[in-house]
């Protein structure tokens, strides 16, 4: 009888040992199961924020790649700006020389323009009047007239003196002299009359 109870308190033992491993193994199962859902929950969440993640990257590199190409055109419509605006330089420089070159020349017109006022002025001074017109043109015939007179004068003047220079190296009449024929030695004498011109 003894060895039986010993036999069943054993039994008993070895089948509570038994029960409280596959009750243990069970539990631990669970744990495991538990531990391996959330294991599953946090990769899920970690796969969304990915997904959501990726979709900002590619979002953000759509937007930089829109602005590079914003960029790209920006800088040639600055180069643009700029080559316009180096031309627009040069022909303000040009028209500041042709300016330049215009305001001199209108400065030697006005000195011209005042010079023939001043001209202008003065023969209107001269030439006030029909009278002093008149006047002033008869003096001027008169002038003329004596100074044709006096080259008159003078030429017959001239003529005079050579010809009595000439009558005093020639003959006075003579046919011979100191016995040697005066004849063909000297030119012959030639009267000139001059008149003077009838204007």
């Amino acid at each position: 009888m003894k060895n039986g109870r010993w036999v069943l308190i054993v039994l008993g033992a070895l089948t509570v040992g038994s029960l409280w491993r596959t009750v243990s193994v069970e539990q631990d199962k669970q744990r495991l199961s538990q531990s391996y859902q959330q294991a599953q929950q946090v990769v899920a969440e970690l796969d969304r924020e990915r997904t959501l993640l990726s979709d900002e990257v590619e979002t953000a590199r759509k937007s930089i790649k829109d602005q590079g190409n914003e960029l790209t055109s920006l800088q040639t419509q600055l180069t643009g700006v700029q080559n316009r605006l180096d031309e627009t330089v040069a022909e303000l420089a040009s028209l500041q020389r042709e300016h330049e070159q215009l305001r001199q020349h209108d400065a030697s017109l006005a000195g011209q323009v005042s010079t023939l006022i001043a001209e202008k002025q003065q023969l209107q001074a001269r030439l006030g009047s029909l009278t002093e017109l008149r006047l002033a043109i008869r003096e001027v015939k008169r002038q003329m007239h004596s100074d044709r007179w006096a080259a008159w004068r003078a030429r017959v003047e001239e003529f005079k003196r050579q010809d009595q220079t000439k009558l005093a190296a020639g003959n006075r009449g003579y046919l011979t002299r100191g016995g040697v024929s005066t004849v063909g030695s000297a030119g012959r004498l030639r009267v000139h009359v001059l008149e003077p011109k009838s204007e």
